[in-house]
This record gives C-alpha cells, structure tokens and sequence, in this order.
C-alpha cells in the first residue's frame, strides 16, 4: 500500500518494492490468475458508505445484507486501522495518521476498495474490505486487491517511524463463504472424477480459483455472498461456464465435464 504525496524516496521504494514482491507471485506469466477466462465480466463490489460531513470524523463500514456496522478494520492479527473522510488511515496502536486515502464503494457486493490516491504500488494496490464472523462477532477485515489477481486473504500491517508496511499472508477472513464441489465426467462405467480441473469464480476486479485434486473436489475460499459466474477450464474439455450461481453461506457447486 502507499502514502501520502510527499513522502521520501526511500519510503516509496520500500512500499513499491512491496507491492512488486506480490505482484511478481500473483501476476505472472504462467500463474492461474493470468489465465482467468477473459470473456467473463467480474461483477464489482458495492457498499453504502454512511455520508458524514466532518473530514475528521470517522468512516462508518456497513455490511448491507445484515445492518451490521464498524469504524474498526481488522488484520490478519487482529490489529486495527481505521478511516478518516478526510482520506486519512489511523493506525490505532499509536495513533498514527497516514493521509492520502480514498474509498471506493463498488456496484454489486458489500464490499469497499480502500487506496493512496498517489499510485505508488503495482497492479491496483488496494484494500479490500471484507466482513465475517469471529466467535459469533461481525467484523471488517482487510484484504488486499492487485485488480485482476484478487484472493481475498487478510494483510498483515504495521506502521514503522510513521511508514505503512503491508504483507500477504494466507488466512482468509473468519467466517467468510467457501464455494467447494466435484469435477466429474460420463463415461460408459459412471461419472467419474476429474483432477487438474480450474475452478474459477468471478469475484470484484477479478477472478479466484480452486483446483480439483484426485477426487475431483475443489474449494474457493475467502468468498462474498451474493450472484456469480463459474467457470471451469480443462485441456482435452469443453470451457463450461455457469452464471447466477447463488452464494449464501458455505456453498456446494458440482460441475460435469464433456470431452472435446
């Protein structure tokens, strides 16, 4: 993540250099996310940002489906940031404001994109709020967003000498949705499970994945509720793609195969 306008050289290269440690992994040539269906249109996220007119006052985060609301963003350990309407992030810990934010609510989901209006990181380098359960609590957490190459896991953030360091970890936020099923092809014996199988789920500003294991099952983890598109992609198998797939909860979505 980046920000403010004015910072050091020295602070923008860290920060980059971040952003570019992921976006190498997650953007490259050979990786799943690269080969994401490209005829498919992602739906975007959408959340009601409550409106307030103090620039200081606090950004109020609201998940539509169940009235809940917080000004606290949770990390992967629990740690807190919070939102100024003024654009500033507030490291809760100490106190520290890091200026140059802005929100983006999307279209479709309940969801929030949080990033440095200076671009200073790779690939679309953003926040992407989440909301799940911990023992029984609604919570907002954080996740990162590259556009195209979205996996919904929490970030571990901290702030050093006043400076924001982001990492990717690979925990997903407590009480999120899984999409899982089984891959399977007719044959003349039955329907028989299919390995290797690309399982693609149309999230906001991009695509995430499962691959089906010997048995044929596959899991995509880290979900949003709501409508989406299910596309499965197999060398020797017909593309199938599937819309208006409902989410609600843990989800099962079997999928049969036919062969080329």
């Amino acid at each position: 993540m980046g920000v403010a306008g004015n910072m050091s050289h020295g602070t923008r290269k860290a920060l980059v250099l971040i952003g570019l440690a992921y976006g190498l992994s997650g953007c490259g040539a050979g990786s799943a996310s690269s080969r994401s269906p490209s005829a498919l249109a992602p739906s975007a996220p959408s959340a009601v940002i409550t409106p307030q007119s103090d620039a200081g006052s606090l950004v109020v985060f609201k998940e539509p489906a169940t009235g809940f609301s917080t000004t606290d963003l949770r990390d992967a350990h629990d740690r807190i940031i919070q939102m100024t309407n003024g654009g500033d992030l507030i490291w809760t810990p100490d106190g520290t404001h890091i200026p140059s934010y802005e929100i983006s609510p999307g279209t479709s989901a309940p969801t929030y994109f949080i990033g440095p209006k200076t671009r200073v990181c790779v690939d679309f380098c953003v926040f992407s709020v989440r909301f799940g359960a911990s023992n029984g609590e609604r919570r907002a957490y954080l996740t990162i967003d590259y556009g195209h190459s979205n996996p919904g896991t929490l970030v571990d953030v901290e702030v050093r000498e006043g400076t924001l360091i982001v990492n990717q970890t690979a925990r997903f936020p407590p009480g999120t949705p899984t999409l899982s099923g089984r891959v399977t092809e007719m044959t003349a014996a039955g329907q028989v499970p299919v390995a290797g199988a690309e399982v693609y789920r149309s999230v906001p500003a991009g695509w995430q994945f499962g691959v089906s294991d010997k048995d044929g099952i596959y899991k995509i983890f880290g979900l949003i509720d709501g409508t989406t598109t299910v596309a499965t992609r197999k060398e020797g198998y017909e593309n199938q793609d599937t819309k208006d797939v409902a989410i609600q909860g843990d989800t099962r979505f079997d999928i049969q195969l036919v062969r080329k």
